[in-house]
């Protein structure tokens, strides 16, 4: 029952102050015992609960922070002396409270008054209590007859967290990502409690255990709640939206990377919450040859990055109409690719493509560096960029003859 009902006219005394009213009206120890009950036997004392609010439905459902009261009532015919205890076993739960007994009038179906010995529970269950169901166990008895007792118990339940992503809305983890130096990767996470309570959920960088945390990566920017009516003080989000963004970098390049982010519940710390985690992977790949530009960069500032001139890169970009305008985060092509057959010297392949080794090591990051020289094995994958430009200072470097012409 959430919150204790208007009682309407029904008047509420102390125990004292209805001893009082019994001695005055010649009631005190003049009735014979009858057996104790909680107020719930009949079909009668059903109909005045649900309009006074004296007895709790068998099963209470809660979230962290949502605070609940409701009356534990026991009846004893018309004898005034029905007491309510608390059964140590299983007792109650931290943050749980109950009221001194207290007393109430009603008017049966004869028109008689009598008086009902009821107790006010009061719970709002903290975030170390999320998933924890909760047995609380009553005893009336009537104080004459010790052996006149009822025993009722009642269930509270607080839901717990239950974290997970909105696959329909995030991005799949099933697919390798391939994507060039400083070209955005975009993966969107919707997070959200699947288990109906609307706690609030957030995205970690990385495992459980600390590790697959990539470095360099951009950082996980919040977007947009979809926040929820509010019940307790941590449950008024109904999804929480990511966005994970990475700008691979100059020197990453033909390197993959696998890279894991997982969701919790905002209000969960340790392990008990952290089990409750889902996680996710991703497979990244920085691709050779393949590069965006940044804001402000012209196909120009891209050229000097990788030692060659702005025509050959817009000669290998034939889907550009104007070099001048070039949108941010366009992704350019730096040159063919080239596979390494056996045989095959740096030397040998500035000569036949028309580059550098200079600009083959800048385009290569991966090539491994022994003694001052390059090194490459068949198979090896290479970005090349040949020049279009030439001047004989750039032929020399790539071991050509230039010709000598003469006016």
């Amino acid at each position: 029952m959430n919150g204790q009902r208007a009682r309407g006219a029904t008047n509420h005394w102390s125990r004292s102050h209805l001893l009082l009213l019994a001695c005055l009206l010649g009631l005190s120890g003049v009735a014979e015992s009858a057996n104790v009950t909680f107020f719930n036997e009949t079909e009668e004392q059903r109909t005045f609960c649900a309009l006074n609010g004296c007895m709790p439905p068998p099963v209470t459902n809660l979230v962290v922070g949502e605070h609940v009261t409701f009356n534990i009532t026991a009846y004893i015919g018309a004898g005034i002396n029905a007491s309510i205890a608390v059964l140590t076993d299983p007792g109650l739960p931290n943050e749980c409270t109950v009221t001194e007994e207290m007393m109430m009038l009603w008017r049966n179906n004869t028109a008689n008054d009598e008086f009902l010995t009821y107790r006010t529970v009061s719970f709002t269950p903290a975030p170390p209590q999320a998933g924890i169901t909760y047995k609380l166990c009553f005893r009336a008895y009537d104080a004459v007859n010790g052996n006149d007792t009822a025993t009722l118990c009642n269930t509270i339940a607080v839901a717990g967290p239950v974290p997970s992503f909105d696959m329909n809305l995030t991005t799949s983890p099933g697919t390798t990502i391939e994507v060039g130096v400083g070209c955005p990767v975009r993966m969107r996470l919707v997070t959200t409690d699947a288990g109906g309570s609307n706690y609030c959920t957030t995205v970690v960088s990385g495992m459980l255990d600390g590790t697959m945390v990539v470095p360099q990566l951009g950082e996980l920017l919040a977007g947009e709640i979809t926040a929820a009516a509010p019940r307790g003080t941590h449950d008024s989000c109904v999804t929480s939206e990511f966005e994970l963004i990475w700008y691979p970098r100059k020197g990453q390049e033909a390197q993959e990377y696998h890279y894991c982010v997982y969701t919790k519940d905002t209000l969960c710390i340790g392990l008990a919450c952290e089990q409750q985690a889902v996680t996710l992977c991703y497979h990244v790949v920085v691709a050779k040859c393949k590069y965006c530009l940044g804001v402000g960069e012209t196909i120009m500032h891209a050229a000097a990055r990788y030692q060659t001139d702005w025509l050959q890169l817009w000669g290998a970009n034939t889907q550009i109409r104007n070099p001048d305008h070039i949108p941010a985060y366009t992704m350019l092509t730096l040159g063919p690719t080239y596979t390494v057959q056996r045989g095959d010297t740096l030397q040998g392949i500035t000569t036949r493509f028309g580059t550098t080794i200079g600009a083959i090591l800048e385009a290569n990051p991966d090539i491994a560096i022994v003694d001052n020289a390059g090194v490459i094995d068949a198979g090896n994958q290479l970005c090349l960029m040949p020049w279009v430009c030439w001047d004989e200072t750039y032929a020399d470097a790539a071991g050509l003859r230039t010709p000598k012409v003469e006016f």
